[in-house]
């Protein structure tokens, strides 16, 4: 673990260094030529196009600019007489057949050199642009100030730049789902007390789905909630399983602001910690119930058509990356008993697809990197299909590698019970049945490695941060034997050695495991009903109680997700562009960036003649930055950005590689204005 972590994302975190970017040119328009031109046929008799104006020749010139008695070298072949062509002087010509197209861009509105755009490359306050207006440089004196409100997963960093990060304001809830009370308990991963606590299903639930407050018996009563899912957004979801019932899926959102006031009495009715002991209490005013406006829906697990299809038991759960035009991706869900795995819609959870993962049964999920939704299986027992993915953009399921048979795991009892992925490319699983109780699975070479775990027992919740991997023991020997433990093991991700044992002081039976992003790592102790919070730091727990036999596992922080699956942050801010009397022509932006290979920025822009017409109009892009190319052209594609009066920038920061980020300096916007010349 890493101290540097307790702000942000960690020790990834450090960007190349780079060259600063000049910053924008000052706009010394002068006064717009007499006349223009693209190619000298346009001038009169006697001018030649030069620099996209019509100039008189000097005597004894044509309009070829060469000189009258101008004889190319021998073996150059120069149909226009414009000093290029093949095997001449001035170099290749892309057009040998206009004087004013080859060589290097010019600002003359010409394609001198036949790419396809025409004056590309010239800063976009120059003589190409003589009407431009250079706005004050963003984020200003103040520097860059990220809210909620303007921004996601970036911070500040030390020389001001706006970088990738997560820092604990941003992310510091655990959402624990108790199985025999069909609720979620809301942590806070920093002090480990309750702050919320909602029924696993909503009022607005489908037409048979159990009652919320049922118990579950694993048979044909209760919701029966188990997996838990953090989206980008650190929105919840988690799934009940309702065995030989509905089985279904409700989403929870993680800020107030975010919640519906869905009786319009003009405050969010939630469960709310109101007396401060770090306990929501059942039965009092800190428990709304199924009518919680935090709770956004519950949706019953269903085919694409709509039709609802029971006992299917939804167990596996993860989030999938989020497109490039949304910031949140869909939750993906495993039906354990129907061998399938759908998406649903994060926005209102309709079923968007079901995929065979045949003869696989799912039991746990995770998201990696390249969009990838792994699987593990827990319903053949075979070395065949322990492990599988779908292909999210193909719809398409793969069974990883065979799986070594040795030791115990005889090929015939391998039952993984966790999944979950590390920022090196690999996939673990906790093989619950048989020892070597790990095995992990490399993506790129498509094998496997297995570790033996000290003092044995029953692996189940698996999770890793930047360094380090830990594992859940909840049983004292293999299989769900002997008393129930309470050890949680670290290895050293970089060979797997082993680091360590923590033992939790009074928990007991821990189930899910997870890291979050303050440094802390997380025990969810069924046997005794608690979750229990290690600062590997400083060596301490802290433990709390939650509801009655708490089942969580999976990404139910979502750390994995925001730090190893994918790294991503946005800006915006908006620009005020013209008076009321003119039109704003919206013309581009330069920025001073860092973008590290294996990083990207992206511009996207939407504009409107009034401020708060903005937010309801489509944004246009992306407009790709890079250290060589800074400038956005808001006039090429995939533009033109519209004219308004009001322009919304939206910086957007990726890395597909955790152990660097893009920086981010300043954005400057260029506009100009009709009748206003510079």
């Amino acid at each position: 673990m890493h101290a540097a972590r307790r702000s942000s994302w960690g020790p990834w975190l450090v960007p190349f260094l780079s060259i600063a970017l000049a910053g924008l040119a000052a706009c010394d328009c002068g006064t717009p030529p007499a006349a223009t031109c693209r190619t000298s046929a346009q001038c009169e008799d006697g001018e030649t196009c030069v620099d996209g104006r019509c100039t008189e020749l000097p005597e004894g010139t044509d309009a070829g600019r060469q000189p009258d008695a101008y004889e190319p070298l021998p073996g150059c072949r120069d149909t226009d007489r414009d000093g290029r062509g093949e095997g001449c002087a001035g170099g290749p010509d892309c057009d040998d057949t206009d004087p004013d197209r080859g060589g290097a861009e010019v600002c003359d509105t010409v394609d001198n050199d036949c790419n396809g755009s025409v004056d590309e490359g010239f800063a976009i306050c120059s003589e190409c642009t003589p009407e431009c207006v250079i706005d004050p440089t963003v984020p200003g004196p103040a520097g860059w100030m990220p809210t909620p409100e303007n921004s996601d997963g970036v911070i500040v960093d030390d020389e001001g730049a706006l970088t990738l990060g997560r820092t604990e304001a941003t992310a510091f809830a655990v959402w624990v789902a108790n199985a025999d009370e069909a609720t979620v308990s809301k942590m806070d991963s920093r002090t480990n007390t309750e702050l919320a606590r909602y029924p696993t299903v909503g009022s607005l639930a489908p037409a048979g789905t159990r009652p919320w407050n049922e118990a579950c018996n694993w048979s044909n009563q209760g919701n029966c909630p188990s997996r838990t899912a953090v989206d980008q957004n650190f929105d919840a979801y988690v799934a009940n399983r309702a065995f030989g019932s509905q089985g279904s899926l409700t989403k929870y959102a993680n800020d107030e602001a975010d919640c519906i006031d869905r009786n319009a009495n003009g405050v969010i009715d939630t469960s709310r910690d109101l007396n401060g002991d770090g306990t929501i209490q059942l039965g009092s005013a800190e428990f709304v119930g199924p009518d919680d406006e935090c709770i956004l829906w519950t949706v019953g697990v269903a085919n694409p058509d709509g039709s609802l299809t029971p006992n299917e038991v939804p167990r596996a759960l993860a989030i999938g990356l989020a497109p490039p035009d949304a910031y949140v991706g869909n939750p993906w869900i495993g039906h354990f008993n129907a061998q399938e795995t759908c998406e649903l819609s994060a926005v209102d959870g309709h079923t968007i697809r079901c995929i065979s993962i045949a003869p696989m049964g799912s039991y746990g999920a995770v998201a990696d990197a390249d969009g990838r939704i792994w699987y593990a299986d827990r319903a053949t027992g075979s070395a065949d299909t322990i492990l599988g993915y779908v292909d999210t953009i193909t719809g398409t399921f793969t069974t990883a590698t065979r799986a070594p048979v040795m030791g115990g795991c005889t090929g015939a009892n391998m039952y993984p019970y966790g999944v979950t992925v590390d920022g090196l490319g690999h996939v673990y699983v906790a093989m619950s049945s048989c020892e070597p109780g790990l095995y992990r699975y490399t993506v790129a070479t498509s094998t496997w490695d297995t570790v033996s775990l000290p003092g044995g027992g029953t692996p189940r919740g698996v999770a890793a941060d930047e360094s380090s991997l830990w594992i859940g023991i909840s049983h004292e020997t293999i299989n769900f034997g002997g008393a129930a433990a309470g050890r949680i093991l670290q290895f050293r991700l970089a060979d797997m050695a082993f680091i360590r044992q923590w033992d939790l002081p009074t928990g007991r039976g821990p189930v899910g495991v997870g890291v979050s992003f303050d440094g802390s790592v997380w025990a969810i102790a069924q046997a005794t009903n608690s979750a229990a919070r290690l600062d590997p730091i400083a060596g301490t727990w802290i433990e709390h109680g939650v509801g009655l036999t708490p089942y969580t596992y999976s990404d139910f922080i979502g750390f994995g997700l925001n730090t190893f699956a994918q790294p991503r942050g946005n800006y915006r801010f908006v620009s005020e562009g013209c008076g009321m009397d003119e039109t704003t022509h919206w013309l581009g932006a330069e920025l001073r960036v860092e973008v590290p290979l294996g990083t990207s920025v992206e511009v996207y822009a939407r504009s409107a003649d009034d401020r708060a017409a903005l937010a309801g109009m489509p944004f246009v892009g992306p407009f790709a930055v890079t250290d060589a190319d800074p400038i956005v052209d808001f006039t090429a594609a995939p533009g033109p950005i519209p004219d308004g009066r009001f322009l919304e920038v939206d910086v957007r920061l990726r890395t597909d590689d955790r152990r660097v980020a893009p920086r981010v300096f300043e954005v400057t916007i260029a506009r100009s204005c009709t009748g206003i010349v510079g």
